[in-house]
């Protein structure tokens, strides 16, 4: 049987503004246009394995309601599987994103159905598969812990890996300490990384944070591409392709994506990661 690559992250409607400048507090900012889209880190980073090749599975939740909708659409046009039923009474959550420029973005979070137990047991994982969790859905404590349990009774030969996301810090100690025993992969950008291991040095947290997994740890750097630890080894640092960043936003679930797509296909760490960084450096390159 081919590897698949599942998540159990969010899905969610992005409405996202392009403005010259963040708006100071109370006041207001003309954009010079936006649109309505469906991201989220699971969405996003199921989409990009989808594109290199691999069976996509998209496991996280989604709402019934018009943002769900979306939702369910985008998925069906992108041939990811929402797998999961839908959370009845409760619609899928968005996000308020501002875009900068010079590709710089700012979020403002409401949750929703995707913040439902993600209901891991019904979506088959099968030995060889590669899943994907995302720190967005470690925030609720209930949620945490439904999760947690859920990959703790994998099979041992389940890739896991863990991509914090700007909430990954606020998770329940005690779950992610399990979660963290279980993970073969983290990865996570420079800040998420800090944040994870107190250190301000890239290569100093990617080594700490490799050898706390079971396999290596992952930390972007924007356009100066990332840092692969491979556990017990030196971090090496992997260079992204010189592109004029148009919008960032997504970048980084792009790369996780294409990253464990390309494990899954059999690449080693290095090949999968170069391959994250060509993949996040056309998505930031991209007008949309």
């Amino acid at each position: 049987m081919t590897a698949r690559v599942i998540t159990v992250g969010n899905a969610m409607a992005d409405v996202v503004a392009l403005v010259p400048h963040l708006p100071e507090r109370g006041g207001d900012v003309l954009a010079r246009g936006g649109r309505i889209e469906v991201g989220g880190g699971g969405l996003r980073a199921v989409v990009a394995s989808a594109g290199e090749g691999v069976e996509a599975v998209y496991a996280g939740r989604v709402g019934t309601g018009p943002l769900g909708d979306l939702v369910r659409a985008e998925l069906a046009r992108r041939s990811g599987v929402a797998v999961l039923p839908p959370v009845p009474d409760r619609d899928t959550g968005h996000v308020l994103v501002l875009v900068e420029p010079d590709g710089e973005r700012t979020f403002a979070t409401v949750p929703g159905a995707e913040s439902a137990e993600p209901l891991l047991d019904r979506a088959g994982l099968r030995g060889g598969d590669h899943l994907h969790v995302h720190g967005y859905g470690l925030v609720a404590p209930g949620r945490a812990v439904a999760v947690v349990d859920a990959v703790a009774a994998l099979p041992d030969d389940v890739v896991v890996l863990l991509d914090p996301g700007p909430f990954g810090a606020d998770a329940p100690a005690e779950p992610l300490a399990r979660l963290t025993a279980r993970l073969d992969w983290w990865s996570g950008n420079a800040a998420e990384a800090r944040a994870a291991t107190g250190l301000g040095d890239p290569a100093a947290g990617a080594r700490l944070l490799a050898a706390t997994v079971r396999r290596g740890a992952v930390v972007r750097l924007g356009a100066g591409g990332c840092l692969l630890a491979v556990r017990g080894g030196d971090p090496v640092h992997l260079p992204a392709p010189v592109v004029t960043a148009v919008d960032t936003n997504g970048a980084g679930d792009v790369h996780v994506g294409v990253f464990l797509a390309r494990l899954a296909l059999g690449d080693d760490a290095l090949d999968a990661a170069a391959a994250a960084n060509r993949a996040a450096a056309r998505h930031v390159a991209l007008a949309r």
